[in-house]
């Protein structure tokens, strides 16, 4: 009987369990007014089409042609009869019913909750669109209901195309739903894998997504923000976070997005996308063909209105939050429409110079010749058993033995600049400079060395920090000078180990820009003036760009790029020159010389070509440099590299032998000693200068690989650098080129 018993209570327990399962896994009723609505009553469908009006534009050009069916258009230009479209039509035919829909939304939203960001479109979300022309305009204006999301795009027309703009006064959202981004035309002149042609990022340098059928499946796409993450965001720049800092990895090394610009060609038409206004805070993004099994390759511009980011709050762990107001602002882009032989990576960075020239005004930086790019090290901190101490690498009165050394291997034309020259280092007394380092000579040292430069017609540059500063350092006042993060703590930032990414050394804080213009640079401007040098590198401000968005004064990046400018403009005043670091594009125009400019792309799965769209854009106009070539890991690539794209090699030496910084904070230095390398550098300069002095005013005209290891790049006077970076020699119609070694086919005499 106890058998039975326990055998009938199992059946009652095993009886009572799925009658409880089947509960639960039952949707529960939904409950509106006038009574209850079942889930296939509630689920509302997506719309296939919006019930809009069209509308047109026409210029002596261009006619655009609205259809409010979908939101779409059409730009056909009058003369060649080329066709734009916003989606192609015909390819979408081909796709199931959820990804047509997809495809045929002119925007994507994106939001959140507070946990999650979802991405999202207006017809999945009940949404409205109202179509008007307004004078020379056509306003769409869009709204979201089921997540109360609405704002308007405005088309214009130009004489090279049309403008895309979202007025920041359009823009508005519920209580409920916080949005994240708008990404306008997301498949405008999509590819198909049948076109001929490449999706172009701005990646580094530039690089390429070549249309193909041949290639593996994608599981992710580019998605990358103008001019790099920002710092105050550690999730938008680490892979991983912790709640222990010493935790946190470092993406591995990969190249920023320095212009704001993308675009796509085939066949002999193209598009080329500016991002005029917002473009401090957009991503770039490009989708190669298979992402959500749609066929096509595409790549336009996402505004962002607010960053998130996860924070740690004491035992709660990681908390998302998001910043609570919209990042000012209207958002634009400018779309350059452009056929036949300026469809073409090229043609495009053409387009872009002539944009820079034409409407930005930047005006060409003039060179008599080609100079002899050195990198000087003056000390830095070595750590001991209590406190630091010193390390000098070479004095003033040092550094004009090695100019002396330099000039007696014949080289004429010499640029220095000067790094760890101040009090402290490297990462010495920073955010303030002055007096330069007692050890190296002091500022009357300092004086004259660049008394004994002026008189030897060598430009001296100091180098400055008043970006990323040493978390120890005294001269730094955290309280008013660091920026905080969302959860109101200040940033501190770390370089990574070069093995586990992970964090090692001092840390740095970032400085307010506000703070760093208005207090340091302001105030020791005119002490560069007074040593009496040339130029004055200002060192990150060409690479770093965040906000402040935990302080009491809040600063969006556009503050930080106006202090940026501010602070190159007035250096560049009071000394004659300013220079930066890599080049984000905010600079163009305020610099005399970007240094360590990006020579290559981050070389990502899907993209399957680097090129130096960058250097087309910008050379004849901005001097710029190579990273330091006895830092390489390949030294004559590196070099044929530079060759390539216009970029004049540059060396970074030191009087004293390299061992003495052995114990020290630099670890970048592996081989720096002057004698080592004075002849190599001065052969190595030479060489370069033969080609690179012949066509420093010149624009780049034409770029091309000849084979997988050959690549020409022709000047506007014709003048020809053919590379060859492989192991044999190559005949390149008629011109041999040697192994790893470049030749030159001269031009027309003449400047571009």
């Amino acid at each position: 009987m106890k058998i039975v018993r326990k055998l009938a209570g199992s059946v009652i327990v095993l009886v009572l369990l799925v009658a409880f399962f089947n509960v639960i896994s039952k949707p529960p009723a939904l409950v509106r007014q006038g009574g209850l609505l079942d889930k296939d009553q509630e689920e509302v469908k997506e719309l296939e089409e919006f019930k809009a009006g069209n509308a047109a534009l026409e210029n002596n050009r261009f006619k655009l042609s609205m259809d409010g069916k979908y939101g779409s258009f059409t730009l056909t230009d009058k003369t060649s009869g080329k066709v734009w479209s916003s989606f192609p039509e015909a390819e979408t035919r081909k796709l199931p019913s959820n990804n047509k829909r997809y495809v045929r939304s002119p925007v994507f939203v994106r939001y959140s909750e507070g946990k999650e960001t979802v991405q999202t479109y207006p017809f999945k979300e009940q949404g409205t669109l109202s179509v008007k022309r307004e004078g020379d305009a056509i306003r769409m204006d869009y709204n979201l209901k089921k997540i109360a999301v609405s704002f308007s795009v405005v088309l214009r027309l130009k004489e090279d195309g049309f403008e895309m703009t979202v007025p920041f006064g359009s823009v508005k959202e519920g209580s409920q739903y916080r949005l994240i981004s708008i990404e306008p035309l997301p498949f405008f002149e999509a590819a198909s894998e049948n076109d001929k042609g490449a999706v172009v990022l701005p990646d580094g340098s530039g690089a390429l997504i070549t249309f193909t059928k041949d290639h593996p499946r994608y599981f992710n796409s580019y998605s990358q923000s103008i001019y790099g993450g920002d710092h105050a965001f550690p999730s938008k720049v680490l892979d991983k976070t912790s709640q222990i800092p010493t935790e946190n990895v470092s993406p591995w090394q990969q190249e920023q997005v320095s212009l704001p610009i993308f675009g796509l060609y085939k066949q002999n038409q193209a598009f080329l996308g500016i991002v005029t206004q917002g473009d401090h805070d957009a991503k770039i993004n490009a989708v190669p063909s298979g992402i959500r099994n749609i066929k096509l390759y595409r790549t336009d511009a996402e505004f962002i209105y607010r960053y998130d980011d996860l924070v740690y709050l004491g035992d709660r762990g990681e908390v998302p939050l998001l910043q609570s107001r919209f990042i000012p602002g209207d958002r634009q882009v400018r779309y350059i429409l452009l056929n036949e032989d300026k469809a073409g990576y090229v043609g495009m960075a053409q387009t872009y110079r002539d944009y820079l020239v034409q409407e930005k005004g930047i005006k060409r930086v003039e060179e008599k010749s080609v100079p002899f790019q050195l990198r000087l090290l003056g000390g830095v901190k070595q750590g001991e058993v209590i406190g630091t101490s010193f390390v000098s690498m070479t004095t003033f009165e040092q550094a004009r033995t090695i100019i002396d050394e330099l000039m007696k291997q014949g080289i004429k034309s010499l640029e220095v600049t000067y790094d760890g020259w101040s009090k402290g280092g490297v990462y010495g007394s920073q955010p303030r400079h002055f007096p330069a380092a007692s050890q190296l000579g002091g500022n009357g040292e300092l004086k004259k060395l660049a008394a004994y430069a002026k008189d030897k017609g060598v430009r001296l540059f100091l180098k400055t920090n008043y970006v990323r500063v040493d978390a120890e350092e005294s001269a730094l006042k955290k309280s008013s000078d660091a920026i905080r993060g969302l959860n109101k703590e200040y940033m501190k930032s770390f370089d990574p180990r070069r093995t586990t990414r992970q964090p090692w050394g001092i840390g740095y804080y970032f400085l307010r820009p506000d703070r760093a213009y208005g207090k340091y640079v302001t105030s020791e401007s005119e002490h560069f003036a007074d040593v009496g040098v040339q130029g004055v590198q200002l060192g990150n401000m060409g690479s770093y760009l965040y906000s402040d968005p935990g302080s009491s004064k809040p600063l969006n990046r556009e503050d930080g790029m106006k202090a940026w400018t501010q602070s190159l403009d007035l250096l560049r005043r009071t000394t004659g020159a300013s220079a930066v670091d890599y080049g984000f594009g905010y600079v163009l125009g305020h610099v005399d010389r970007i240094d360590d400019i990006p020579l290559d792309s981050s070389h990502f799965l899907y993209a399957d070509r680097t090129v130096p769209f960058y250097q087309i854009a910008i050379h004849g106009l901005i001097p710029y440099t190579s990273s330091p070539l006895n830092l390489s890991d390949n030294l004559q690539t590196d070099f044929l590299r530079a060759v390539e794209y216009g970029a004049m090699p540059s060396y970074e030496l030191t009087y004293e032998e390299t061992s003495k910084l052995q114990r020290s904070w630099e670890d970048n230095l592996v081989s720096s000693y002057y004698k080592d390398w004075m002849q190599i550098s001065a052969q190595t300069y030479k060489r370069a200068a033969d080609a690179l002095d012949r066509v420093k005013d010149m624009t780049i005209t034409g770029h091309e690989q000849l084979s997988p290891d050959v690549y020409r790049t022709i000047y506007s006077d014709g003048t020809q650098i053919i590379v060859n970076y492989g192991s044999k020699p190559y005949n390149a119609g008629g011109v041999s080129v040697p192994a790893s070694d470049y030749a030159l086919v001269a031009g027309k005499e003449g400047r571009g």
